[in-house]
């Protein structure tokens, strides 16, 4: 059983067993995301339990003994059928309302694209189609959008 304790100025959650040392800390899950360009456009996705018209990045939970990149690579050719390679880390982003950290990644990718079943479709799009995407309700996903092409336009 668990109870409510104050631990380090927060309430969290913890046995009620004296012998017991568990603390359910609720830190962020690891999430990867993957901007990828293919053939000089850019996928983005619609997961196939979202609504239609709503569109983001190739993402996935970062696997036990993955480095980020090879979880990028991964979900990449699992969502995608694509062999990927990392371009370039874009950054890392807070997303509180999931609990999640996401490592974000822009991808080259090649082959045949075949998207499994957590898809519903994707969207290929230009540079500048991408820049001026709207990903409302994602801001996170805006951000990401944002945070990439301004790096980019750097390089």
């Amino acid at each position: 059983m668990l109870k409510t304790e104050m631990i380090d100025g927060i309430n969290r959650l913890m046995c009620t067993d004296n012998h017991c040392r568990y603390v359910h800390w609720n830190n962020p899950v690891p999430v990867v995301a993957a901007l990828v360009m293919y053939n000089s456009q850019y996928i983005i996705a619609r997961n196939a339990n979202w609504p239609p018209g709503l569109f983001s990045l190739i993402t996935g939970y970062l696997e036990h003994g993955e480095t980020p990149e090879q979880a990028a690579i991964r979900e990449v050719s699992e969502e995608l059928g694509l062999t990927a390679q990392v371009s370039r880390y874009i950054g890392h982003y807070s997303f509180f309302e999931k609990n999640q950290l996401l490592l974000c990644y822009e991808m080259q990718a090649t082959g045949t694209i075949k998207i499994n079943h957590e898809l519903a479709e994707i969207k290929i799009l230009s540079h500048d189609e991408l820049h001026t995407y709207n990903f409302k309700p994602f801001y996170i996903t805006e951000n990401i959008i944002k945070d990439w092409y301004h790096d980019a336009a750097k390089l």
